[in-house]
């Protein structure tokens, strides 16, 4: 049974021989823990291999690094990624990456839930350390007051 339509594809664990060499076109909102990602591209597989090429795009509601307010992050973000069997992994100890190695990732089992997936994908989007604006004057070190409402009474001093 081919794996031939989004709903098939994001239907819950599916085995990735199954998806079709002529591509799935995707439009998909992916939600989890306050990400959402909305993923407009293809899925395909090439033999053992499958390719996700497409663009995300991305809003999580984050806590701003240096004034603690939360605020929308959002992002878009072009995606080739190429998933191969763990098994064509090289098997030597030392292993000299290049840059198009970190368009692969590796599965060891062809069943997979691709939801899943396709959320730790966005997930690897969001910063770890983000801002609410890039001229984001923090919080005062003294009484805690938010700098960017105005100056706080630490400052006359």
């Amino acid at each position: 049974m081919l794996i031939q339509s989004q709903e098939e594809l994001f239907g819950g664990v599916i085995n990735l021989r199954y998806i079709t060499e002529r591509g799935i076109k995707v439009s998909k909102l992916f939600s989890k823990d306050g990400l959402k990602a909305i993923f407009h591209g293809e899925v395909k597989r090439k033999g053992e291999e499958i390719e996700i090429l497409g663009k995300f795009f991305i809003e999580k509601k984050m806590e701003c690094a240096r004034c603690l307010d939360e605020f929308l992050f959002s992002a878009e973000e072009e995606v080739f990624l190429v998933l191969k069997p763990a098994s064509s992994l090289p098997h030597s100890e030392k292993i000299e990456l290049k840059m198009e190695d970190l368009d692969e990732d590796f599965f060891e089992s062809p069943e997979i839930d691709f939801y899943d997936y396709m959320i730790h994908l966005a997930e690897l989007f969001i910063p770890q350390v983000s801002f609410c604006k890039p001229d984001c004057k923090g919080i005062c070190k003294n009484c805690g007051e938010n700098l960017n409402s105005g100056s706080c009474a630490c400052q006359k001093q």
